[in-house]
């Protein structure tokens, strides 16, 4: 009789555990998914891989190369959502890609570029690259400093 419960109790455990990975890989896909897709002035945007090279598709489907290696996201605020900064009334993005200098190597490099909205056109600023990987959202100069106004 105990071992019959033993081993129920046992297979209800391996399948609790199994159901968990489940979903945490299907919550790191997801989270990889809503890193690659921003709302920006009503216009959902979305990064794609264009031949090894990161590119923004558009609404109507054209894409914007981006000049950044593939893979490359959105930066994202504390709930883990790809992050809009306004400044004045005009929407900014940040799209980021990161890179390790050698295998196994502590050293960590990204390249990002901002992405406004303005009059209605969507403009990419210059390429910026740091010695370090960015984390969080940014600070507001991030997303301004790299735009003539």
């Amino acid at each position: 009789m105990n071992k019959a419960r033993c081993a129920v109790l046992i297979g209800c455990l391996f399948s609790s555990l199994t159901a968990c990975a489940g979903q945490q890989a299907s919550s790191a896909t997801s989270t990889a998914a809503v890193n690659q897709v921003v709302v920006m002035g009503g216009q959902q945007l979305t990064l794609v891989d264009d031949q090894q090279r990161c590119a923004l598709r558009k609404p109507d489907q054209t894409l914007m190369p981006l000049d950044l290696p593939w893979p490359c996201q959105f930066t994202v605020d504390r709930q883990g959502k790809s992050h809009v900064e306004t400044f004045g009334k005009v929407p900014i993005v940040i799209v980021l890609h990161f890179s390790t200098a050698a295998q196994n190597s502590p050293q960590c490099h990204s390249e990002y570029r901002a992405i406004r909205l303005i009059n209605g056109q969507l403009e990419p600023s210059i390429i910026a690259r740091h010695a370090s990987c960015m984390g969080g959202t940014g600070d507001q100069k991030n997303y301004t400093g790299l735009f003539t106004w």
